[in-house]
């Protein structure tokens, strides 16, 4: 995914090209084999892991949305690994709460309903982990529309993740899920609260890490 504008037109803003993404993205999702695109998914990602995997590890991921790249055999591959997969909940300001994953579960209105904070887990036995749980993970997986060659990662526009991400440490890497495709080769526009990415995987199994920060490349398998 690309996009120059000449000297005589104006850059395009956020709100533009988040709205040209989610166009390609219905466009890629209608067309997308997810079976596949899931298992490759799964693959691809678990290179990520670090090089303790051999143990238990700790890994935020998010439950897809239909027109997402699929995660479910992600949370799948991950459990029955052994590894410990935790997975967000959208509070009303936009915070992210974080509960176990149950294999098998995918994205519905409960996972972006944007629930009042003081709304008690759901009745699945999934207890709420605190805002601050990503800074117990050793790889944590983002949504997003798009990634720029930079780590410049494009959301759905609440900031969630950039909050989030806020509570991580310093050293753990975070990638993002994206259909093949909706990587952009133009820088996107960042500010001063985005949260830069160190790579993306997609459907099509292509690993990338990105300019964000080279120091933490070597953690990337």
């Amino acid at each position: 995914m690309s996009q120059q504008s000449s000297p005589e037109q104006p850059l395009p803003t956020k709100r533009e090209i988040r709205q040209a993404a989610r166009r390609h993205r219905a466009e890629l999702a209608a067309a997308s084999d997810a079976a596949a695109a899931g298992s490759t998914i799964a693959e691809a990602v678990l290179r990520f892991l670090p090089e303790r995997a051999e143990d238990q590890v700790r890994v935020a991921v998010y439950e897809s949305l239909p027109d997402e790249p699929p995660t479910a055999p992600l949370i799948a591959a991950l459990l029955a690994a052994g590894h410990e997969v935790i997975v967000p909940i959208v509070l009303d300001d936009f915070s992210l709460e974080w509960t176990y994953a149950a294999e098998g579960t995918i994205g519905d209105r409960g996972t972006v309903a944007r629930l009042p904070k003081d709304t008690p887990p759901s009745g699945d036995g999934r207890r709420w982990l605190g805002p601050d749980a990503l800074s117990t993970c050793d790889l944590v997986v983002t949504p997003g529309l798009t990634v720029d060659r930079r780590g410049t990662r494009l959301g759905q526009g609440g900031g969630c993740y950039d909050r989030a991400l806020r509570h991580r440490d310093p050293g753990t890497p975070v990638i993002t899920l994206l259909h093949e495709g909706e990587q952009r080769d133009t820088d996107l526009p960042r500010e001063a609260h985005d949260s830069p990415v160190d790579g993306y995987v997609t459907t099509s199994g292509r690993v990338v890490r990105t300019a964000a920060d080279p120091s933490r490349a070597h953690r990337a398998g």
